[in-house]
């Protein structure tokens, strides 16, 4: 299984889906640092502005079955 990213934040986070999959589950990634994410993390990426993307929503409302 792929390891995701984790860098350093930056203070600029935009997160969006890369198209990659794993486990089923969609990959995103931020805009400024490159760290990745899938709705198995134990936490939801916000944008700078403390936001979440809807594209983050919509993942973690998916039915994983």
């Amino acid at each position: 299984m792929k390891s995701l990213q984790q860098n350093p934040c930056q203070t600029k986070c935009d997160w969006y889906p890369t198209g990659e999959v794993v486990a089923e589950d969609l990959v995103f990634a931020c805009t400024s640092c490159g760290s990745e994410w899938t709705r198995q993390e134990g936490w939801k990426p916000r944008n700078l502005d403390g936001s979440v993307a809807a594209e983050v929503e919509l993942e973690l409302a998916r039915d994983g079955s």
